[in-house]
C-alpha cells in the first residue's frame, strides 16, 4: 500500500482548500437519500458541517483536492468528495479530518457510498492517524449510481508508518487513487464505527499479525467479530475490563506482558493461545512445551480429532495441514488433551493438537485457513467456554446476516435474485431454494427457545442451502479458458495429485498455472537449478501434476516466480548468490532475497529455466510472476549502476539520489528499469518459440497499466503489443464487481484484441461462491473469453470450486 506519506498534512508545502465554516449545508438533486445507519453502529457526526464547527473539525482537502461539500438529502446528512482527476497530474484525491477517538474495541469502520465515476479511480484508501503513524485499508464501492453499504473490518488496517495506539486516533483520511484522468465523485453517509463490548479480545504481535488476521476472520465466520488489538494496545486498564484474550501467534512476547497476562489470569481471565508461548503463560495453560517438531512424513499432522465427544457445534474432526508443531504434554493436574493430531490415513499421533485448562485452552500450531467452518466452530465454542455470552451474540448476527452475500438488502432479497435468474426453474436449484428457507425459519425458532448451537447451524445450512440454488441456476458457456493458479507444487496439502486434478475437474478448471518454479528453485528435476528446499523428497511434482492432470482434461502452465528467492532456494545457494553479487540492493544499500534482473547470469538462468520448463513431457505453457521490481526502492546495485551508467554515456556522481524521484535523471532510470525487465520477456519469448513452438506464453500482472511501468518496471502493454505474449493475466482481485468490471474494461481496453486478457479473480478477498459466479460473469459480458481464479488451495478447493461446478463451470 502506497505511504500516506506523500500528502501528509503536516507537510508546510502542501496547498490545503478548507470548505468556508459559514457554508450551509446543501441538498443534492436527483440522489436518493442514503439508508438509515448500520444496526449497532457508532455513528461519528463528522459529516455534516453545522457552520459553528472550529477549522480543525471540518474536512480538509490536501495537494490541489475539490473541498468537500456537505450534503443533506431527506434531512440526512452526507459529505461528497469530488475527485477533479481530469487535466491534473495529481495521484490522489486527499481530504483529512480531525478526531479524537478511541478505537480499541472497534471491530470495523461501516458506511454507506454513492458513487460515481468510478472507472477513473483504481483504488480507495482509508487512513486512520494514531501518533505520528498511520494505519490504512483499501475499499471500492460494489456499485455505482446507488447506495452500498462498506464494511472495513479492523483486520485490513494495516501498519502504513509506525504511530500511536488505537486509543489515540486524532485523523481520519480519505485518499482515492486516479487510474484515469477523469472525474469521479463519491458521497459517504453515516460514518461510524462498529464496537464490541471488550469482554473478548484478539492480541496480535508485531511478527504473527498475519495469525491473528486468520482468527479474526475465522470468528467473524462464526458470527463474532472482535476487536484486535496490538500488544501495546493491551494496557492493564483494558485487561481489567476484559474476560478473554485470544493470542494467536505471540511468541515474542517480554517478560512485562507476560506478567501481565500472567496477573490478568490469576484474576480469573481466560487465554486461548496458540503455538509458542512464554513458560509462565503455558504452565498457567496447563501445557508443557517441549520443542519444535517439524513433520516427520507428508500429511503427519492433517488434522485435529477430540479425544472425545466434540463440543456443540464442532466437528469431531478439524482439518489442517499443519508442517510442524510444538510437541508437549499436560501439566498434571492441570491441563487436559482434549484433541490429538492424525495423519493424512487418521492414524492417531502421539502429539496432543489442544490442550484445555480452566484458565483457557492451548492450541499446538497457528491456526491455518483450511476447513475455516470447522475452526471458526472450535474458536467459537472455546471463547463460550470464558464468556458464555458470546455464543448468543454470535447466533444473532449469524441469523441478521443470512442473504449478505447478495447485497444489503437481506434475506428475502437474496431469495428474490436466485428466484429471477434465467435458468432457476431447471434441475435441483428450486428445491435448495425451498430447503434454504425451511432451514432459516428453523434457525430463527431455535434462537427464541435459546437453542444457540442448534439455531447457528440451521442458519449455516441455510446459508449454504440458498447459495447452492444460485450456483445451480447458473449456466455454462464453452468453449472457455477456465484457469487457476495453485501455489503448492504438490497440490493440495494432504491430496494426491489424481485428487486434486479430479476435484479441478468436477469444478470445470481447464487450465491449472502451477508454482513449479521460483527464481533459483525447483520442483522437479531441473538441470539449471537446485530442488526446492521444501522438497526434502526431491519429489518431480512438475510430472506428477502433468500426468494426472493430462487424465482430466486440464492443461498445465509451469507458473515461475521469477528473480524471487521466496525462502525456497537453499540457503547455501542463497548465501552463494548474496556472496556473488548478484542479489537486489535497495537504496539504503541492504540486500534483498531477490536476484537483480540487470545482472547477466540472474538473466540467463531464468530464461534456462523458463526454455526447459516449456519443453518439459505435458506442459502446455510458461507463466511469468513477478516479473517485475518489488517496488521502487530497488536495484540500486553496482551492476545496476555500472549498466545504467554505461547506456547514459555518463558517470552519475551524486548515486543513488540523482535516480530518485526527484532527481535528474529519474526518467531515464526509470527507463532502466522497464528495459531490464522487457528483456528477459524478449528472451524467453524468443527461446521458447525455438525450443517448443507450442508452448504458450503468459503472465500474471499488476491491474493499473501505465502506473506499474514506473512503479516497478513491468511495462506488459508494451509486451502486448510486442507480440512477446500468447495471453495475459491482470490480478484484479477485489470483492467489488464494480472495481473488478472497471479494471477489466480497461486492460481489454488496452490488449486491444492482439491477445486474449484473462482476468484473474481473487478468492482471498473474500467473494464466496456467489461472488466469482458475478466476477466469472463479468468477465462472459466484456467478452474477455476466460480468467484465472486465484487459488486452488486447501481454503477454498471444498468452500468454493465444488459450486463452480454445480453450474457455471459445469461441463454440458
Amino acid at each position: 500500500m502506497a505511504q500516506p506519506d506523500a500528502t501528509n498534512a503536516r507537510a508546510p508545502e502542501l496547498r490545503m482548500s478548507q470548505l468556508s465554516s459559514n457554508a450551509p449545508p446543501v441538498a443534492a438533486p436527483g440522489m436518493p437519500p442514503p439508508p438509515e445507519p448500520a444496526p449497532g453502529v457508532r455513528v461519528l457526526n463528522i459529516l455534516a458541517n453545522d457552520g459553528g464547527d472550529p477549522a480543525e473539525k471540518e474536512w480538509k482537502a490536501v495537494g490541489g483536492a475539490t473541498p468537500a461539500e456537505p450534503l443533506t438529502i431527506g434531512g440526512k446528512p452526507l459529505m461528497r468528495f469530488r475527485c477533479n482527476f481530469a487535466g491534473t497530474e495529481m495521484p490522489r484525491g486527499v481530504w483529512d479530518r480531525a478526531v479524537a477517538l478511541d478505537l480499541t474495541r472497534a471491530t470495523a469502520v461501516v458506511f454507506d457510498v454513492y458513487a460515481k465515476g468510478m472507472a477513473a479511480v483504481g483504488a480507495i484508501t482509508l487512513y486512520i492517524r494514531s501518533g505520528d503513524g498511520w494505519y490504512g485499508a483499501n475499499w471500492y464501492p460494489k456499485q455505482e449510481h446507488a447506495w452500498f453499504r462498506v464494511r472495513i473490518p479492523k483486520r485490513d488496517f494495516t501498519v502504513d508508518a509506525p504511530g500511536g495506539r488505537w486509543a489515540q486516533v486524532t485523523g481520519l483520511r480519505i485518499s482515492p487513487w486516479a487510474l484515469k484522468r477523469e472525474d469521479a465523485e463519491l458521497c459517504i453517509a453515516n460514518l461510524g464505527i462498529e464496537e464490541a463490548d471488550g469482554s473478548a479480545l484478539i492480541v496480535a504481535s508485531d511478527t504473527g499479525s498475519g495469525h491473528a488476521v486468520t482468527v479474526h476472520s475465522l470468528l467473524e465466520e462464526a458470527g463474532l467479530p472482535l476487536p484486535m488489538i496490538s500488544m501495546q494496545d493491551l494496557t492493564p486498564e483494558l485487561l481489567a475490563a476484559t474476560r478473554l484474550v485470544i493470542l494467536p501467534h505471540n511468541e515474542n512476547t517480554s517478560d512485562k506482558e507476560a506478567s501481565n497476562l500472567a496477573d490478568f489470569v490469576h484474576r480469573g481471565g481466560r487465554i486461548i493461545a496458540c503455538f509458542t508461548l512464554p513458560f509462565k503463560l503455558a504452565s498457567l495453560l496447563g501445557v508443557k512445551q517441549k520443542d519444535f517438531t517439524p513433520k516427520a512424513y507428508a500429511g503427519e499432522f492433517s488434522s485435529m480429532r477430540f479425544a472425545g465427544t466434540p463440543p456443540p457445534g464442532v466437528p469431531a474432526t478439524v482439518r489442517q495441514s499443519s508442517w510442524a508443531v510444538i510437541r508437549s504434554s499436560p501439566v498434571s493436574g492441570v491441563g487436559t488433551v482434549t484433541a490429538w493430531w492424525h495423519d493424512a490415513a487418521g492414524k492417531r499421533t502421539d502429539a496432543p493438537a489442544i490442550i484445555e485448562s480452566k484458565n483457557g485452552a492451548w492450541i499446538s500450531h497457528v491456526l491455518l485457513k483450511d476447513d475455516p467452518a470447522a475452526k471458526a466452530a472450535l474458536l467459537l465454542s472455546l471463547a463460550a467456554k470464558a464468556v458464555p455470552d458470546l455464543r448468543r451474540q454470535a447466533c444473532i448476527r449469524l441469523i441478521g446476516l443470512l442473504g449478505a452475500d447478495f447485497g444489503d438488502a437481506g434475506w428475502d432479497e437474496a431469495v428474490r435474485q436466485t428466484q429471477a435468474l434465467p435458468d432457476f426453474a431447471r434441475g435441483a436449484a428450486p428445491a435448495s431454494l425451498e430447503e434454504a428457507r425451511t432451514l432459516a425459519g428453523k434457525a430463527g425458532a431455535f434462537l427464541a427457545a435459546g437453542d444457540f448451537p442448534a439455531a447457528a447451524a440451521a442458519a449455516a445450512q441455510a446459508d449454504e442451502r440458498i447459495k447452492r440454488a444460485y450456483c445451480l441456476a447458473q449456466r455454462p458457456i464453452e468453449p472457455e479458458f477456465r484457469g487457476a493458479w495453485c501455489h503448492t507444487p504438490e497440490g493440495i496439502e494432504g491430496w494426491s495429485w489424481e485428487k486434486t486434478a479430479a476435484a479441478l475437474e468436477d469444478s470445470g478448471i481447464n487450465n491449472l498455472f502451477l508454482n513449479a518454479l521460483h527464481g533459483a528453485s525447483a520442483s522437479y528435476p531441473s538441470r539449471f537449478a537446485p530442488f526446492d528446499k521444501g522438497n526434502a523428497d526431491k519429489r518431480d511434482y512438475l510430472s506428477e501434476a502433468a500426468a494426472a492432470c493430462a487424465g482430466h482434461g486440464i492443461k498445465i502452465h509451469v507458473w515461475i516466480t521469477n528473480y524471487q528467492l521466496h525462502g525456497h532456494a537453499p540457503e547455501k545457494l542463497e548465501a552463494s548468490l548474496r556472496a556473488k553479487g548478484r542479489l537486489q540492493v535497495d537504496r539504503n544499500g541492504k540486500e534483498q532475497a531477490v536476484l537483480c534482473p540487470v545482472n547477466e547470469a540472474n538473466v540467463q538462468l531464468q530464461r534456462d529455466l523458463m526454455v526447459e520448463a516449456a519443453a518439459w513431457p505435458g506442459v502446455a505453457g510458461v507463466h511469468f510472476d513477478y516479473i517485475r521490481y518489488p517496488d521502487e526502492n530497488t536495484c540500486f546495485c553496482s551492476t545496476c549502476r555500472r549498466s545504467f551508467e554505461k547506456g547514459i554515456g555518463k558517470k552519475t556522481d551524486a548515486w543513488p539520489d540523482a535516480v530518485l524521484p526527484a532527481g535528474p535523471l529519474r526518467a531515464e532510470w526509470l527507463q532502466f528499469r522497464s528495459d531490464a525487465i522487457t528483456r528477459l520477456v524478449r528472451d524467453v519469448h524468443k527461446a521458447v518459440r525455438r525450443a517448443a513452438p507450442g508452448c504458450r506464453i503468459s503472465a500474471a500482472v499488476f491491474n493499473n497499466h501505465p502506473l506499474c511501468r514506473d512503479n516497478f518496471g513491468q511495462d506488459w502493454d508494451l509486451w502486448v503489443r510486442e507480440g512477446l505474449l500468447d495471453f495475459v493475466c491482470p490480478m484484479n482481485y477485489t470483492a467489488s464487481d464494480a472495481q473488478f468490471r472497471n479494471m477489466s474494461t480497461m486492460q481489454i481496453g488496452v490488449v486491444g484484441g492482439r491477445i486474449p486478457c484473462y482476468p484473474g479473480i481473487g478468492l482471498i478477498e473474500g467473494l464466496g461462491p456467489i461472488g466469482a459466479v458475478r466476477q466469472i460473469q463479468i468477465t462472459r459480458a466484456l467478452g474477455a473469453g476466460g480468467f484465472v481464479v486465484f487459488a486452488a488451495d486447501p481454503e477454498y478447493i471444498t468452500a468454493v470450486f465444488p459450486y463452480l461446478g454445480m453450474g457455471i463451470l459445469k461441463s454440458r
